[in-house]
């Protein structure tokens, strides 16, 4: 793929946000606080005791750019069930349309359905999404440093942070991994993928992971799709992974989660 999907979706993202600032979110947000509950622990959930396998943050998703529809009968309860089943300690929904066909009543199904903490997997680009988290029933955000500028990611980190939000922070390579770092995340996850073309090298969890400090939470993200992927990724000492696509084949994964 020679074009650049990343700017392709940011594009379509700027006017689905032009359109939600409408709403108001945020004075909604201040009308409704008092009766959200609180958010769950999501970085907790991911932290690895020494010893203990890998942690998983299972990812519903229906379809992407480069593959299109995965799940023709996509029920996002139903695989939440089996993944928590198997050992999965948070969730990951895309809410997403136009590129993943996600849904935002796909993530508060899942949260009004089951205990784990559940990340929002989106662009997020401006404080109404922000907003909008929180009132949909997210317990944690993605930010990804590719789509914003170091200013935009501290600003929306900050927000997230005083609406009880977690947040986090993917990078892809050292550059953005410096600027999360700089912003203070506290958990990064490592984008195996890169979103301009969306190949996949998971050899970019591997170079990254020795230049993060201790005692920040680590996820592995994207292309991960067998027990010897697993195994890489284990070895070089992560708290958790992001799976989706690959949780769709389990058998290839063979891995003991809990």
């Amino acid at each position: 793929m020679s074009e650049n999907i990343l700017r392709k979706i940011l594009d379509t993202k700027s006017a689905e946000v032009a359109l939600l600032k409408t709403y108001n979110l945020k004075e909604k947000y201040r009308e409704l606080s008092s009766q959200l509950p609180p958010t769950r622990r999501f970085h907790a959930a991911l932290r690895r005791p020494s010893g203990s396998p890998l942690r998983l943050i299972a990812e519903l998703k229906k379809a992407s750019p480069s593959r299109g529809t995965m799940v023709d009968n996509f029920n996002p309860t139903h695989l939440a069930e089996s993944y928590r089943s198997i050992g999965a300690c948070a969730y990951s929904v895309l809410t997403d349309e136009k590129f993943f066909q996600g849904k935002a009543d796909y993530l508060s199904h899942v949260k009004m359905m089951f205990p784990l903490p559940v990340l929002r997997k989106d662009f997020i680009i401006d404080e109404c999404q922000v907003y909008e988290s929180r009132l949909i029933g997210a317990d944690a955000i993605l930010l990804i440093v590719a789509a914003l500028s170091r200013l935009q990611l501290q600003e929306l980190m900050f927000l997230a942070h005083s609406l009880e939000l977690e947040v986090l922070v993917e990078v892809h390579s050292e550059t953005e991994l410096q600027v999360a770092l700089d912003s203070g995340a506290k958990l990064i996850g490592i984008n195996n993928r890169n979103l301009m073309d969306f190949s996949v090298d998971l050899h970019t969890s591997l170079k990254l992971k020795p230049l993060i400090p201790a005692g920040v939470v680590t996820v592995s993200e994207s292309g991960i799709k067998t027990q010897d992927d697993l195994q890489l990724i284990d070895s070089a000492g992560f708290d958790a992974v992001l799976i989706g696509e690959g949780l769709l084949n389990q058998e290839k994964l063979n891995y003991k989660w809990q």
